[in-house]
């Protein structure tokens, strides 16, 4: 199956340039080059518009990104199938997950199953916000997502735990004293907030209060985050399996009322025809055991 023009085209908008997605694939420079000017011309579109700087898609190249995507990601699914059938399991699996699954949960599930299947890869993205992990779920760059629910996932969804909400404060932080913190102090405590602010895990339960958090300090990540807190900056709210990641000095106060978010993994359909993809989901679910793995 002559598919060179595809991965010439997807390597180039994944590294933004001829030259980075030669590297990648292992060709020249002029080769990529050539692979995609062939592709223009069979479907007589511009697909890049092209630079000093690099590459950067059209409008007709963003409309079929995904469409070329998910073609190579079938290709892959008719080779695994046919190893399948030969008796062998072969294959990627792409996982986007929150950085506490990745580094709590997938370590040991991953190093189980590819004992028993070896010829299985994996390829890890563990950006951490959701909205990107959604994102990877719908244009078919990710199989499976781990990522909390809020109802808003196309494919199969299986939940895993409730894991609760827990505030984080320094230890010399007025709430340090507390068991626990009232949803209703974050209308008037210092609050941190991760993910830029755009946290939806949190806006979720404020919105179901009808509270407005007093944010004062946003950053990309929970380390950030939880450093701040740590240095009484500040309250910050984030789920438990996030604080297995860091060692930072801080207090742990449940939410009054008591919050959880519901955490999972989400198989994207694009995937269902994968076989290593189904035997992963399978394992998955019959070998994790809430808490047993952080």
């Amino acid at each position: 199956m002559d598919t060179a023009r595809y991965k010439a085209f997807v390597a180039s908008v994944k590294t933004g340039s001829f030259s980075r997605a030669a590297e990648d694939l292992n060709y020249t420079t002029s080769g990529v080059s050539q692979l995609v000017t062939a592709l223009e011309e069979e479907l007589n579109l511009l697909l890049f518009h092209r630079s000093r700087k690099g590459v950067k898609l059209t409008v007709d190249g963003e409309r079929l990104y995904p469409l070329i995507l998910n073609f190579l990601r079938q290709e892959e699914r008719i080779y695994q199938m046919a190893n399948e059938i030969s008796g062998l399991m072969v294959g990627d699996i792409s996982i986007s997950a929150y950085p506490s699954v990745c580094a709590s949960w997938l370590p040991d599930i991953i190093s189980r199953f590819q004992t028993l299947h070896p010829g299985v890869g994996f390829k890890i993205n563990d950006d951490g916000v959701r909205r990107h992990i959604i994102e990877d779920l719908n244009n078919g760059s990710a199989d499976i997502g781990f990522l909390s629910n809020h109802h808003d996932l196309a494919g199969e969804w299986i939940e895993l735990e409730k894991n609760p909400l827990l505030a984080l404060v320094g230890f010399e932080s007025p709430y340090a004293q507390w068991d626990s913190l009232p949803l209703r102090e974050c209308a008037t405590a210092t609050m941190i907030e991760c993910a830029h602010g755009k946290n939806p895990d949190q806006s979720y339960v404020f919105a179901q209060y009808d509270i407005v958090p007093n944010i004062v300090y946003t950053t990309l990540t929970s380390s950030t985050a939880t450093a701040m807190a740590s240095r009484n900056m500040g309250v910050f709210i984030t789920n438990e399996l996030s604080t297995h990641m860091w060692d930072f000095p801080v207090k742990m106060l449940p939410l009054d009322p008591p919050q959880y978010i519901e955490l999972g993994m989400a198989v994207s359909p694009v995937a269902y025809g994968s076989p290593a993809v189904k035997a992963f989901v399978r394992f998955f679910r019959e070998n994790f055991r809430a808490g047993a793995l952080t």
